[in-house]
């Protein structure tokens, strides 16, 4: 007998959850991101972490998120974002 539980439905039947909340991008950021020239990079110490808490991992990708979510909304499509030692975000472009 298998574990595998499953019904087959109409496609009108299925239901879903929103699939949680929406970040909200802060314009100057994303003004400041348009300004960004390539050998040019943004350090952004209002978004500084503790590399010792024991979220730091979720935290960088917390952050990472929204910062993806502003660079590519200011056009920018090749990137990279770095963290310094400290816990600080740094964004340069590709």
């Amino acid at each position: 007998m298998s574990e595998f539980d499953f019904e087959i439905i109409e496609e009108t039947q299925i239901t879903r959850v929103p699939r949680g909340r929406k970040s909200n991008i802060d314009p100057a950021m994303v003004d400041a991101f348009r300004a960004l020239k390539k050998g040019k990079a943004v350090r952004i110490t209002s978004m500084k972490l503790d590399p010792k808490a024991p979220t730091y991992k979720t935290d960088k990708a917390r952050v990472s998120a929204s910062l993806r979510s502003a660079i590519r909304r200011a056009g920018h499509e090749d990137f990279a974002i770095e963290f310094s030692p400290e816990g600080v975000p740094q964004v340069r472009l590709k």
